[in-house]
């Protein structure tokens, strides 16, 4: 073996024991949400997830550097996040647990097999539910799907509807159609992960090429803050990925007279992947 493939393997099988430290937070759980999904003006900066025993243990070992629990601020209102906990697993690396239930149990460290509390519905929440997070430094959130292990999903996204977007007005793209544009307006993609049953879950991939322009090619890994002090994605704000119907917004993109041809790649989290190809005609009449 060479040294450059042993350095390969030397490395596969430390990352491959890293990814080993990480877990579920749940025993057989079913998720509701994804990480990067659209809320009305800002990014889930987390996963979602229930299960029957509603028991949550801790995504990595760690110790507890924070919590809030209503049991010990009896005369206090719930915070948005209703009861919640922050361990820390190294200097950098957080994890986050919301919307507990009262009677977190509180210890200075936590094994994997320990149970950190139970899920609740507690702050603002729309049912029983854990939202848990990963956080590098506090200042940026890790997609969990890139750390924990694979989780089983064998359906691929689904690609609902296409829309050329003109102000508040959609109008949809179909196969063959003719569209009159007087400028060049974004495309609002509809399209939406179901992993187990009706979920409508983001995606986790999402590239768009038209007439051979690559014009959106974003993975949903981390969000960040940028030099503006904005959370972003791949360097873009909320408002430049959604729109306020929650559709994937594409703002750099430019049409040819005539036809044009449209391609959007969907992939989830377990590397499923949908493909959809449109070509349509366009009528253009830009006023310069």
């Amino acid at each position: 073996m060479n040294e450059n493939r042993l350095c390969i393997v030397i490395g596969l099988v430390v990352l491959s024991c890293l990814l080993l430290s990480f877990q579920l937070p749940v025993q057989n759980g079913t998720i509701h949400s994804t990480f990067g999904e659209p809320r009305p003006d800002h990014f889930h900066n987390g996963v979602d997830i229930s299960s029957i025993d509603k028991k949550v243990y801790p995504v990595k070992e760690g110790k507890l550097v924070f919590a809030w629990d209503r049991a010990l601020f009896p005369l206090e209102q719930y915070p948005g996040v209703g009861n919640y906990c922050i361990l820390e697993h190294n200097k950098k690396e957080h994890s986050l647990y919301v919307h507990l239930e009262n009677n977190i149990n509180l210890k200075q460290a936590y094994l994997l097999t320990d149970s950190v509390a139970f899920m609740g519905n507690t702050g603002r929440s729309y049912g029983t539910h854990l939202h848990f997070a990963i956080l590098n430094n506090f200042v940026v959130s890790i997609n969990p799907f890139t750390v924990l292990p694979s989780i089983d999903d064998k359906r691929a996204p689904i690609i609902e509807a296409v829309y050329i977007k003109v102000g508040d007005s959609y109008t949809r793209l179909r196969e063959g159609g003719n569209i009159r544009l007087t400028q060049h307006h974004p495309l609002a993609i509809q399209c939406f992960d179901a992993i187990r049953g009706n979920e409508r879950c983001g995606v986790f991939a999402l590239k768009v090429v038209i007439n051979n322009v690559t014009v959106a090619d974003v993975r949903f890994d981390a969000i960040k803050l940028d030099n503006k002090n904005r959370l972003t994605i791949k360097g873009m704000p909320f408002e430049n990925l959604y729109d306020s119907k929650g559709n994937y917004l594409i703002t750099n993109v430019s049409y040819n007279p005539g036809i044009n041809n449209l391609t959007i790649i969907a992939e989830d989290f377990a590397g499923n992947k949908t493909s959809q190809s449109i070509s349509f005609n366009v009528v253009l009449d830009v006023k310069k």
